[in-house]
């Protein structure tokens, strides 16, 4: 509830405050009294490194250098991008396609400024089809994969995991033009900051720099996009059997088996044979890469233009989350590295997807009217 002074309260009063620099910004009281949602995606953003074993949740509590890395570098690099990303969605009164065009910039913000995993010459920068992707430098299918990855897990689950669970802050703006502002400025600080410490350790990383402009296009025209796509008509909503919770589990378990089939091969993925991603693509040789580098391009865009298009319920967005997250949550069980602490992170995943049913389901037994920022009906 924002700060207001009592209608009595005199100006001089007020001048006094500010003499002594207590200037009772009503954004300020904004942010305080969204303190759980703000901590819900600040914290819950970054596990995503746990859950895909990027990151050892071990070594970042117990080992100096790895918690220094992760707290000083990784865990701002999720958590002030996030925040931007659902100050944006709620300020343009946009929804999930903005949204997921928002995911498609931070993906290029998070591997191809920072990790810089974009390119081949990145050790970290997984060579799929031995390699053969590779091109000017670049590891294309890589690129494709790893941004939609980020789209889908690391950016539009948690914030839509958020709405749900705190559906009182939905049209709420949690930042001031300034917190904006010293956010934006710091992860500039952090992408230029590594660019120059990498710059005088690497007597190759100059001849990346030119590379650098693929990420920042693609990071540019997510926000671009995010800003012309339209909000979905409230009055266009699914009907029928895929409306159902169900379907829409699979139909977003099987978006995201197709989309992510040319790295499915090299996760240990329970129930997806190592073979049946090889034998598909991997075994046409270099042509798998164009393919492989393109056509998840083209899921992407029907999953913008089907958020574009429908509202969906609170259930059904939730539906869709559960079948997005469930190889992997699935993945992460399965390989149960308690030091990796991939277990912890789908620990922490299922049980915001259980709150959040049962907040939709208590908000069903006891209707509350939902804010003009979401698309999401009770």
């Amino acid at each position: 509830m924002p700060f207001k002074l009592p209608a009595a309260a005199p100006e001089l009063g007020f001048a006094a405050v500010r003499r002594y620099s207590l200037r009772f910004d009503p954004r300020l009281f904004s942010v305080v009294g969204n303190a759980r949602p703000i901590l819900f995606l600040v914290l819950l953003t970054p596990c995503v490194e746990f859950l895909t074993g990027s990151t050892s949740f071990g070594a970042s509590v117990t080992v100096p250098s790895a918690a220094f890395t992760f707290f000083l570098l990784t865990w701002p690099s999720y958590a002030f991008p996030v925040l931007l990303i659902r100050e944006a969605v709620v300020a343009w009164n946009k929804w999930i396609a903005s949204l997921l065009a928002l995911g498609i910039s931070y993906g290029a913000l998070n591997e191809g400024l920072l990790a810089k995993t974009y390119f081949s010459v990145t050790p970290t920068s997984p060579k799929l089809g031995g390699g053969v992707g590779s091109w000017i430098g670049i590891n294309w299918p890589w690129v494709t994969e790893i941004t939609l990855f980020h789209m889908v897990v690391s950016i539009s689950v948690p914030v839509m995991l958020s709405f749900l669970i705190f559906p009182e802050s939905r049209d709420e703006r949690f930042l001031s033009e300034r917190a904006i502002r010293w956010l934006v400025g710091l992860v500039l600080f952090e992408v230029l900051g590594i660019i120059a410490i990498q710059s005088l350790f690497s007597a190759t990383f100059l001849s990346l720099l030119p590379l650098l402009l693929l990420p920042t296009g693609i990071l540019l025209f997510g926000i671009y996009l995010a800003r012309r796509l339209p909000k979905p008509d409230l009055l266009r909503s699914l009907q029928g059997r895929f409306s159902k919770p169900f379907p829409l589990i699979m139909a977003a378990l099987g978006f995201f088996v197709i989309t992510f089939i040319p790295v499915l091969a090299f996760f240990p993925v329970p129930f997806v044979p190592d073979w049946v991603p090889g034998m598909l693509l991997w075994r046409l040789g270099a042509a798998a890469a164009v393919v492989a580098t393109i056509y998840p391009i083209g899921c992407a865009y029907v999953a913008i233009r089907f958020f574009g298009r429908y509202t969906l319920t609170e259930i059904q967005t939730l539906s869709l989350v559960t079948g997005a997250m469930l190889i992997p949550l699935t993945t992460a069980i399965a390989v149960h590295d308690i030091p990796q602490g991939d277990w912890f992170a789908a620990g922490v995943y299922i049980a915001c997807i259980v709150v959040a049913a049962r907040r939709i389901h208590r908000r069903s037994t006891f209707p509350m009217p939902s804010g003009p920022a979401g698309s999401l009906a009770t």
